[in-house]
Formats: C-alpha cells, structure tokens, sequence
C-alpha cells in the first residue's frame, strides 16, 4: 500500500529536515536509524552498570544495617567517622563499647540507635570558645624557633604541647609567636 501523504520532519538523530511518507517516521534514512538504536543501547548498558557500581558500592552499608553488634572499623563506616574519631569517643564514654580482647571490641547496635533518640544524661555538646584572647606584645613573646632552639624540643613535641595546653600563639608576617610567660610556665 503506497502513500499519497508527504511531511516534512525533523531526524530524531541527526536534527536534519526532511521529507517523510509516514507520520510515524522518525528518522531520515537506515543510517541515522541505525545509529539512534546503537546510541540507546549504549546508553542503557552505561547506566545499567552505574545502578551495578552504585549497589555494589552501598552494599556494606546494607550489610550493616542488619547487624546487632559491630566492630569499630563498621561503626566508623556505619557513622561516616574515622576509626581514630570512634575509638575518641569510646574513650570518653560518649559511645558504649565492649572490648573482649586485645583487637576485639565490639558495639551494640541499640546504644548507636539510643544515641540519635534522645540525648544522654551528662552528654553534652562542647563548643569550642569563640572569644578572641588579648595577643601580647612582640617584644613579650618567643617564635616558635626560638623557643626550639632554647629549650632544646623539637617543633613536633612543641606544636603538641601548644595544642595540648591550649597555649595562645599568633602569627604575624611569616613567624608564629607565643608569649613568653605561657610557654615559660610549662617548660621550666
């Protein structure tokens, strides 16, 4: 059966103008027919494998889910925290955890959820002070290599002492000062 009918049309691939027999025509040849059809499949096995990478990729975490009692590696992954960050936390009692062995401590899944619940008695958020400290004067304080080089420490055990102590030091220009009287105070 011939048609009598001509329209013109738009190539769903190549975006061309051209002249149909069909209304249902999409394409202007085999060609551009062809390459729409190879173009979609790619595109579906391109995303069928990405929906893989993305389950893949999410399955320990629906993995653990379902467990009862995790390690400390599963509850950093479980949380979104570093290791370090977790076993902070089971050191200053924030999260409960039950160590059965040297390398075996394990979590309860319930005190996890109970944290999120309600907050615990004696739990409290600690915000670091935003009040600025008064900086001393320059002539009143030591750069960070001359306290090295008079008390004999190394810039590694300094720099821990400072932060430990929560010590004051200010930067200005390319040194970094810290007054004399605090950082006298605890090396004398």
């Amino acid at each position: 059966m011939s048609s009598n009918i001509s329209v013109y049309r738009i190539c769903g691939f190549c975006g061309s103008e051209f002249l149909a027999k069909k209304t249902t025509t999409k394409y202007c040849s085999l060609k551009c027919a062809s390459k729409d059809y190879k173009r979609r499949l790619k595109n579906r096995k391109i995303e069928s494998s990405n929906l893989q990478t993305i389950k893949i990729k999410n399955q320990p975490l629906i993995d653990l889910k379902d467990k009862e009692f995790l390690n400390v590696r599963q509850l950093a992954l479980l949380l979104g925290f570093s290791v370090k960050t977790v076993y902070r936390l089971i050191n200053t009692k924030r999260i409960n955890a039950y160590n059965f062995s040297e390398r075996k401590t394990l979590n309860r899944r319930y005190d996890i959820n109970a944290l999120f619940e309600k907050p615990q008695i004696g739990f409290e958020i600690v915000l670091r002070p935003t009040e600025q400290r008064k900086q001393a004067e320059i002539k009143d304080c030591y750069t960070i290599t001359e306290i090295q080089k008079k008390f004999n420490i190394s810039s590694g055990a300094l720099y821990n002492l400072i932060k430990r102590n929560n010590i004051s030091k200010f930067s200005q220009g390319k040194f970094t000062y810290v007054a004399k009287k605090d950082i006298e105070d605890f090396l004398k």
